[in-house]
Formats: C-alpha cells, sequence, structure tokens
C-alpha cells in the first residue's frame, strides 16, 4: 500500500505541477490565527501551494508528504523564492512523526482520523491546528474525492478536540461547514491546544 500511495501521488504531482491543486481554502481560514513567527507542520502538503504561502508570511514550514515528487516541487519552489520550506517525506500509516512540538498544524483534503486524534500531542501549548476536508455532502455535486476521504457532517471537531481519544486538550475556537466558493462542501476546523 505504501509504494501505490506514494506512486499515485507522485504522479499527480508530476502531472499537475505544483501549486495546482483544488483550490484550497486553508489559507484563508488560518491567516487570522496564525503567529507572527513560529513554526508550522503543513501535513500531505507536498505538491500543494500551501507550505509556499505559509513560508511568505515568515513562518518556519516543514512540509510532511508521502510523495517524494511534491516534496521536490515544493523546495525546488522554495529555493526559486529564496524562502526556507523543510521537507519530511513520511508514511502516515505506519510512521510517527518527529517528536518534535510545532506552533501551527495544517492539515488540507487529507482525511486519516487516526493521525488528527495524534496531532494535539505535536502541538505546542497554545498550538494552533487548522483542518479543511470535503463532508459527505460534497457526493451531492462531485463524485469525487469519494466517501472514503469524506468526513460526516460534525465529525471533524470529534476527532481533533476529543479528549477522551488523547491526553491533549484542544479548545475549538472556530468551525463550520457549507459549500465554499472552489464549489467543494467543506468542513473548516481551528483548534487550539489549551493543556497537556
Amino acid at each position: 500500500m505504501v509504494a501505490a500511495d506514494r506512486d499515485r501521488w507522485n504522479t499527480k504531482w508530476a502531472e499537475a505541477g505544483r501549486g495546482t491543486t483544488h483550490g484550497s481554502t486553508l489559507i484563508d481560514l488560518v491567516t487570522t490565527y496564525l503567529p507572527s513567527t513560529g513554526t508550522v507542520l503543513d501535513i500531505a502538503g507536498g505538491g500543494s501551494p500551501n507550505s509556499l504561502m505559509l513560508a511568505r508570511r515568515g513562518l518556519a514550514v516543514t512540509v510532511a508528504d508521502i510523495s517524494d515528487v511534491g516534496l521536490a516541487q515544493a523546495r525546488q519552489q522554495a529555493q526559486a523564492e529564496d524562502l526556507l520550506v523543510h521537507a519530511l517525506e513520511i508514511d502516515f500509516d505506519h510512521q510517527t512523526l518527529p517528536n518534535q512540538q510545532w506552533d501551527v498544524i495544517t492539515v488540507s483534503n487529507y482525511l486519516n482520523r487516526d493521525l488528527l486524534g495524534r496531532l494535539p500531542s505535536r502541538l505546542a501549548h497554545h498550538g494552533i491546528i487548522a483542518v479543511v476536508i470535503a463532508t459527505t455532502t460534497n457526493l451531492e455535486r462531485h463524485d469525487r474525492p469519494g466517501p472514503e476521504h469524506l468526513v460526516a457532517l460534525g465529525e471533524l471537531p470529534k476527532l481533533v478536540t476529543d479528549a477522551t481519544v488523547h491526553q491533549h486538550k484542544v479548545e475549538l475556537v472556530d468551525y463550520h461547514e457549507s459549500w465554499r466558493a472552489n464549489g467543494r462542501h467543506e468542513a473548516h476546523l481551528i483548534g487550539r491546544k489549551i493543556s497537556e
């Protein structure tokens, strides 16, 4: 499965090139909550423009993805703009994140329920987590992404803030589900870590 996932995403980013995702709304969501300095972990963001947009704001960004092609595109574009973006090649299903804490963690258009429950442990105190993911309502207008990549209505806050699942308390700061300007029905979540 690891090789198949890597091949699929490598093919996607090789064909599409960097920054050609389906109009991610993550940056619009998280902008108000970003610190002026600090560290960001961009989950599964290899070929998306999010890591570059965050680095342009002066944040130290680590983009983590299974796709070495997407990560290479991230590094090349960052170098072209004289930005610093660290790349971490990782299979979230079989490997764990480094034992480090980030001021901001972002997840856009990637659903891994188990990982979402573990991310609060990688947030610094008062750190922000921002998640954008399509809901099952999206299937009313679009065949893709398929149901296995979508959250049910109201599900996302439970995945991130349920303190019975993990030891780290995350306060829900903002949450809403609706049809977006990009044509997708998405859940948008902002949470803040408030205790160990």
